[in-house]
């Protein structure tokens, strides 16, 4: 029993990662040269197996082999060569192995590819690798020398590697600008430090020019259209060594803005007095401004409107005013009565001695009647159309339109009249009836 445990126990998965291709095995094997057996994995000498082919394998053991490939490595430019069979693929160890030791400015590539000292390099059938030889150089600027190695293509290019953003003028004439076989040195000019800012952008140089535009054409800088700097291009380089570079660019757009509408009011036979209709909705009109926009260095600076028209002209909207009249009934406690028009008022009240002046009573009307009940003051607008025209409110009763009052303002305005026996203060919204029969002159709309 314990050996058939211990046979079933050992079955378990375990991982195997040839040149960085994982697999994942089921077995009973205890080593890993158990294991690549089993997967009919053949080992060679050169092979690296981590762990070692005899090594006991736990639970979750991960098996990894690096193939041995051929791998040359050779320096440009010489007839050296090495060759070996490995599975190493860190250049460093590479180029240990091959005796080649690595200079300042070196580069190291691999199949044309540049690639780092300590970099893995991926699996491949073979592997190659050339190192570029720094060239020395010494940089002479001034009264001082500095030693630089570098693999550029040209002297040029190497003082663009060491920090310097020279122009031509700062090269002495007569300097290499091809390396030579032996050392190669190149003289500098004590060119002017300068701060050229070209539409926001720093750009760090140096020159030997007078002026403002020399500089930027030493810097190959080039000012089009409406481009200005700062100071102008006519003036000397200023002492700090600052150019700023305006650039100027434009744009023209339409912008649309909505004109509005006129409302006009006209009678409609087919509406119920007192509602309104839709006659013509009306429209919004369109107008268009061209504009040139004008930006610095990208910001908006200013904006020049180069001419208006109106697209589409605006349309009156055509409100209707109802002029049909419609007889209704109402119930109230004295009876039913017959109107033809219903507005909603606010209603106050008032009597002889009850207008508002402390101290001070009146019992006359517009009209001439008496202030009683049954007499209802308006607004003067209303009065001069409206005088004489019977009405009912409703918990007052039937009155008669015969008197002028001040008015409540942006409400449809009613003061009961009482006498000062039978006074009743009202400070409410309610409703006026006008009683039949229909005058023969209606305000259609109420002012």
């Amino acid at each position: 029993m314990g050996f058939i445990f211990c046979w079933f126990g050992l079955n378990r998965t375990v991982t195997v990662v040839v040149d960085d291709v994982p697999v994942l095995v089921k077995t009973r094997a205890i080593t890993a040269n158990g294991v690549l057996e089993q997967v009919g994995i053949d080992l060679r000498a050169q092979d690296r197996l981590t762990p070692e082919r005899t090594w006991f394998l736990g639970w979750n053991a991960v098996i990894r082999l690096e193939r041995a490939v051929p791998v040359a490595v050779g320096i440009a430019g010489t007839p050296y060569l090495f060759q070996a069979f490995t599975p190493e693929r860190i250049p460093a160890n590479l180029l240990f192995q091959a005796g080649v030791a690595l200079f300042p400015g070196d580069r190291i590539t691999s199949d044309g590819r540049l690639v780092g000292f300590s970099e893995t390099l991926p699996p491949a059938a073979s592997l190659s690798l050339l190192v570029e030889r720094g060239n020395p150089l010494v940089i002479e600027n001034g009264n001082s020398e500095q030693q630089w190695y570098s693999s550029a293509a040209t002297p040029l290019a190497a003082l663009w590697e060491a920090g310097y953003r020279l122009q031509q003028s700062d090269v002495i004439p007569g300097s290499s600008t091809a390396w030579q076989q032996t050392e190669t040195r190149v003289q500098i000019s004590e060119g002017r430090p300068i701060i050229i800012v070209d539409g926001g952008q720093e750009l760090l140089s140096r020159t030997s020019a007078s002026t403002v535009s020399e500089a930027l054409a030493s810097a190959g800088i080039i000012l089009n259209g409406m481009d200005f700097t700062r100071p102008d291009e006519s003036m000397p380089v200023p002492e700090d060594g600052k150019i700023e570079v305006i650039r100027i660019t434009e744009e023209v757009v339409l912008e649309q803005k909505a004109l509005p509408f006129n409302k006009e009011y006209v009678e409609d036979p087919e509406t119920e007095l007192n509602q309104t209709s839709i006659v013509d909705p009306g429209g919004y009109g369109l107008q268009v401004s061209r504009i040139r926009v004008i930006y610095e260095n990208g910001q908006e600076v200013d904006r020049i409107t180069e001419g208006e028209w109106v697209a589409v002209e605006p349309r009156t909207q055509k409100l209707g005013y109802g002029t049909k009249v419609v007889v209704r009934t109402l119930q109230t406690p004295g009876g039913t009565i017959e109107y033809w028009r219903a507005v909603p008022v606010y209603a106050t009240s008032y009597s002889p001695c009850n207008i508002g002046i402390e101290g001070k009573c009146g019992s006359s009307t517009a009209s001439g009647l008496p202030v009683q009940q049954g007499v209802i003051g308006v607004i003067r607008s209303w009065y001069n159309q409206m005088v004489g025209q019977p009405v009912y409110v409703p918990g007052y009763g039937s009155a008669v339109i015969a008197d002028i009052g001040g008015g409540v303002p942006g409400k449809n305005w009613i003061d009961l009249g009482f006498s000062d026996a039978d006074y009743v203060p009202w400070h409410q919204d309610t409703m006026l009836y006008f009683l039949t029969p229909v005058p023969a002159n209606i305000p259609w709309t109420l002012p």
